[in-house]
């Protein structure tokens, strides 16, 4: 089977958070960084906040690796929930 991550990036400056899971080898944080610093990140509110403030003031880290593709699911929905139950936002 292949491993899927289960990847946060964090907003230092407003503690907003988006999840993501990816199925692709290789570094997910280096990947996701590449996307933000070419300005084509999916999520258009992480970019717009990435494009103003810069790196210096995101975290991009490995939450869980599994071959289960639905505990990442689980997981990610718990945590977003977990967060905007707080009242913190999530990236969407």
């Amino acid at each position: 089977m292949n491993k899927k991550t289960l990847y946060r990036i964090y907003n230092l400056k407003t503690d907003a958070s988006y999840f993501g899971i990816s199925s692709s080898k290789g570094n997910v944080c280096a990947q996701e960084r590449f996307s933000l610093d070419l300005g084509m990140h999916p999520c258009r509110t992480l970019q717009d906040d990435y494009t103003k403030t810069g790196l210096e003031l995101f975290v991009i880290e490995t939450i869980k690796e599994s071959d289960e593709t639905e505990e990442l699911v689980t997981l990610k929905a718990e945590l977003e929930k977990q967060l905007e139950d707080k009242g913190t936002t999530v990236y969407r």
